[in-house]
């Protein structure tokens, strides 16, 4: 059976971790909507649950005209290598996400064009063009290379700043059955993802968002609860807002409540969050709505690390937030970042301490990752050691040190077990606490000794 376009995501799941953010690809989902409502038949190719030669296998059968790939940091090795096995059998092959939008030029010894930042108008056009017969070179939003052989980039295409007007995600092409096993199967209850806002305004010194950009546009309250009604009709249990800060504008977060409390949705939901953009009231609010977790990117416990992260919180923050959150009955999650440069000994402790001693009921500790175009990558582009991230086969942690920094990977990885020690410690009671004391003392001159 021959299919027009084939969207392919090649996140290859190959050790079935126990990951807590394992999620359709939502991008491809609005790609194809967009797509098959202008007419276009298209399937999407969602790797997570199947091998490599699986994913060739299913490609050539399904025949297609054009082949769009999705890339980011993290997974570009298995784009870049499909890429190549399928160069010589596609009239069109495409490359579009995060790293390709930051830098376009280094896909294209492979792929015919780069979709730079949000696909679903671009792509539309180069599709229709291409299979129309027409030229695609001068459609905005794109780079391809010019008769030199050099790297041509077409104007930006504007972003579209009504999002309602856009179809909801294909969801029907997602292998949601595999996605619920996956979730039934180690939580209890499954759940898919949904994205209600575009872009973020804030400029933190590690984060890279070469999609939506600086840019913050919000769907309306009514079309996000329509949307958490299709995916109740479709089986699951809770949704994740995928948000980059779900309650950025407070009181969008109350019609979206009062809607789902009017509603009476029978699906929980979970949501990423600023320290600084949570207060009791809203939380409150939150839970009657059916929020189970809220979590928070607090990435240190020490004031000058913050400042040089360019977060824009204070410690305090981050205690308020969670306090709320408990009080309204919302479990919390924390994200931190351990050997930022500048991290000193004493502030790797502090934020060791402070984390671990948080109530959080999920916590997560990863090493910087130096995006390009980020103030970090910028700060350590010379001491830069691996190109390229690969997930870590066959050990506890997967996290990589990319750079040579003031600290060793070794200590990183010391310092990350030790923090969860601590944190699980306290967990368990009073005499846990006393024990994570303990440990806290007898471990904090090993980190400090250790390179």
């Amino acid at each position: 059976m021959s299919v027009d376009v084939l969207l392919i995501y090649p996140y290859f799941n190959e050790e079935l971790d126990r990951s807590i953010f394992r999620y359709p690809p939502l991008g491809l989902g609005y790609l194809a909507s967009m797509l098959r409502t202008n007419g276009v038949s298209v399937q999407i190719l969602d790797c997570t649950f199947i091998d490599p030669q699986h994913a060739l296998r299913i490609v050539r059968q399904s025949h297609p005209r054009i082949v769009g790939i999705y890339s980011m940091v993290t997974i570009n090795h298995h784009a870049t290598e499909l890429a190549k096995a399928l160069r010589e059998e596609t009239e069109l092959l495409v490359a579009g996400g995060p790293l390709p939008s930051l830098v376009p030029e280094e896909f294209l010894d492979m792929f015919d064009l780069v979709v730079i930042h949000e696909g679903e108008h671009t792509f539309l056009e180069v599709v229709r063009n291409h299979l129309n017969g027409a030229s695609w070179k001068e459609v905005l939003g794109i780079a391809f290379l010019d008769d030199e052989g050099n790297c041509h980039q077409n104007q930006d295409r504007p972003f579209e700043q009504n999002l309602d007007r856009l179809p909801f995600p294909a969801r029907d092409l997602f292998p949601n059955k595999s996605y619920k096993h996956y979730w039934s199967t180690l939580y209890g209850y499954t759940v898919t993802n949904q994205i209600t806002t575009r872009g973020c305004p804030y400029l933190c010194d590690f984060c890279s968002n070469p999609i939506f950009g600086r840019s913050y546009r919000e769907r309306s309250a009514s079309n996000v609860v329509d949307e958490m009604r299709e995916i109740e009709s479709l089986g699951y249990d809770r949704v994740f807002f995928s948000d980059d800060c779900f309650t950025q504008n407070l009181q969008r977060v109350e019609e979206i409540c009062d809607l789902l409390i009017h509603e009476k949705l029978d699906l929980g939901w979970m949501c990423l969050s600023r320290a600084d953009r949570l207060d009791e009231r809203t939380a409150t609010k939150m839970a009657r709505a059916g929020c189970k977790q809220i979590f928070f990117g607090i990435e240190s416990g020490n004031e000058r690390m913050l400042k040089v992260m360019n977060k824009r919180i204070v410690l305090s923050d981050v205690e308020k937030a969670i306090k709320s959150a408990k009080h309204a009955g919302i479990a919390t999650g924390g994200f931190f970042i351990l050997g930022y440069p500048g991290e000193s000994n004493a502030s790797l402790l502090d934020t060791l301490r402070f984390s671990s001693a948080l109530p959080l009921d999920y916590l997560s500790y990863s090493f910087p990752y130096p995006i390009f175009g980020t103030g970090l990558y910028t700060k350590v582009e010379q001491r830069i050691t691996r190109p390229q991230w690969r997930k870590q086969r066959g050990q506890a942690s997967r996290h990589q040190l990319l750079f040579s920094g003031d600290f060793s990977e070794t200590k990183l990885r010391l310092a990350k077990y030790k923090g969860l020690a601590q944190y699980f410690l306290r967990k368990g009671g009073s005499m846990g606490v006393a024990t994570a004391s303990v440990v806290e003392r007898l471990t904090d001159p090993l980190v400090k000794i250790l390179r």
